[in-house]
């Protein structure tokens, strides 16, 4: 693991106080790089201590990024909106990540998006896709903007739609709402009911096929909760899981065909020029789409 040499100028009575006084690290985070006996040690005076880099940028974004190419969508005062690629993650969850959105903003210079909500790693995203996910991310760049939407999140957001690719001819239009409760390794998926099971939480969404070529269905999603998987559990539970989607009885492929397309809000509504979809989709051209999404069908 990476390090940093410090010299210390004072003798501290132990090396936690040592480093509460020159990080302002947490009592809970230092314990995740020392131990207790450690933490205790007296802080001699010119003494050098090699400290892990996670430590010393503790909630800084690195800027290095090791990803795809990502494309930015649209810019304002108050937000920037880009396409996220499959498989990389939103943002980091300590400073080594390097293959997220948040990384290739830094990488690029766009600060000001990273400025905001700035004691936690996600920053200004006003919402989170899954690794596997492709789509539109938009991130505040202003704490204003970002409490305003993020704070408010189910009232201020009028839609959310996502494409899926599913095998097969989809005969489940309609508006559907099931119970979900995640199972496995940190609720690494979701079990699906169309009952009330104990602690579940109620998701609903609306589906609409809109192409079937090739054996697979192109269906537009109308996300009307914001569940973990939620779309992917619940096509699977209608019998339909969405292609390369192997966690919920996908059909094996060379990525998830799942994609965010909007998220609307009042501005995008009124707006026509706002243009905050992501414009790799054009649905007036659905088969002429260049996108890798569509490439399977």
């Amino acid at each position: 693991m990476l390090s940093v040499e410090f010299q210390w100028l004072n003798d501290e009575p132990s090396l936690k106080e040592a480093l509460q006084g020159c990080l302002g690290s947490s009592g809970q985070l230092l314990k995740r790089h020392y131990s207790s006996r450690e933490l205790s040690r007296p802080q001699r005076s010119q003494e050098l201590v090699r400290l892990p880099i996670e430590l010393v940028n503790h909630l800084k974004i690195n800027p290095q990024y090791e990803g795809p190419s990502i494309k930015i969508l649209h810019e304002t005062e108050e937000y920037i909106a880009v396409h996220k690629p499959s498989e990389i993650h939103s943002h980091p969850l300590c400073y080594s990540d390097k293959n997220t959105v948040l990384n290739f903003l830094a990488s690029e210079g766009y600060w000001a998006a990273l400025k905001v909500n700035e004691s936690n790693y996600d920053r200004g995203l006003l919402f989170r896709l899954d690794f596997e996910t492709s789509g539109v991310l938009i991130l505040a760049k202003n704490e204003i903007f970002f409490q305003s939407i993020r704070g408010n999140f189910q009232q201020a957001i009028k839609r959310k739609l996502y494409w899926a690719i599913v095998d097969g001819d989809f005969n489940q239009e309609g508006a559907w709402t099931h119970y979900f409760k995640a199972t496995g390794v940190k609720g690494s998926k979701q079990k699906v009911s169309s009952e009330f099971l104990g602690d579940s939480q109620e998701g609903s969404m609306k589906v609409k096929k809109v192409l079937h070529i090739n054996g697979k269905s192109l269906v537009m999603v109308n996300l009307q909760s914001g569940l973990r998987h939620q779309i992917r559990a619940q096509l699977s539970f209608l019998g339909y899981p969405i292609v390369g989607d192997e966690l919920y009885g996908g059909s094996s492929s060379d990525r998830l065909y799942l994609h965010a397309w909007r998220y609307e809000w009042s501005e995008i509504i009124e707006d026509d020029e706002a243009d905050l979809f992501d414009r790799f989709f054009d649905l007036n051209s659905a088969l002429k789409m260049s996108h890798d999404m569509l490439g399977i069908i």
